[in-house]
């Protein structure tokens, strides 16, 4: 049998698609699994040398002002304290797995390969009353490519920066792992103690690549997912 230029040239690019097909199916199916939908939040384990380690030690990762934020944790509810200056405490981050629309991403590869997200319910909108809230909204978490600070926003926004994949520890399943490593940091944007931010420290140098480090305190710190009871 022979085949013309066309169909040659043509193979790679059905073979590229066929597999991507399938890893897509693969990772829909791992996504759908009761373990990676389950909602969990993220409690901060944190063991630096250092005299602001308990301000992040036991914290928990709350969503605030369109960040991942660390905020002190009620000793009996589980839950983030009440604002000191008098406010509602802060919406913790409540999340699960998700694959991401890779097709929505700019530039992408085709076929491309596909990515396992991280979306959070958001902090409800004070405009409008209880009684009238809807199933709540939510945002896919990323990294920002230029300042590397964790956010939460829609897909349209996530999708020009890091969106993943994300993951869990293989030995634990616990602690919440970007581009296959433990590489997640805080850094004291403000003294205080509530002033720290969810970093993504890429090169595993805390922050020093790109001149944080040099600037704010930066802990190394495990962000470890703790399921959220019914």
């Amino acid at each position: 049998m022979v085949l013309d230029l066309l169909t040659l040239t043509a193979i790679p690019t059905a073979v590229g698609a066929s597999e991507a097909v399938h890893q897509q199916r693969v990772l829909d199916k791992e996504a759908e699994s009761e373990e990676r939908q389950t909602l969990f939040y993220l409690d901060v384990f944190c063991d630096a040398q250092s005299r602001k380690r308990d301000e992040v030690h036991t914290a928990m990762v709350v969503l605030k002002d369109g960040k991942l934020r660390l905020w002190p944790k009620d000793p009996h509810t589980k839950l983030p304290k009440t604002d000191p200056g008098g406010g509602s405490p802060p919406h913790p981050f409540t999340g699960f797995y998700l694959p991401f629309p890779t097709e929505d991403l700019p530039n992408h590869p085709i076929p491309a390969p596909p990515i396992l997200g991280l979306v959070s319910t958001i902090p409800p909108d004070s405009s409008v009353p209880k009684d009238k809230r809807k199933k709540p909204k939510l945002n896919w978490i990323y990294a920002d490519k230029r300042t590397r600070e964790l956010k939460y926003g829609p897909r349209v926004e996530a999708r020009q920066h890091i969106i993943g994949p994300w993951d869990w520890t293989d030995d634990d399943e616990q602690g919440l792992i970007l581009n296959g490593e433990e590489c997640l940091v805080a850094v004291e944007e403000e003294s205080g103690g509530l002033g720290w931010a969810v970093y993504w420290d890429g090169e595993d140098d805390r922050l020093k690549a790109v001149g944080i480090a040099q600037e704010k305190r930066v802990l190394r710190c495990s962000l470890e997912r703790r399921l959220v009871e019914e």
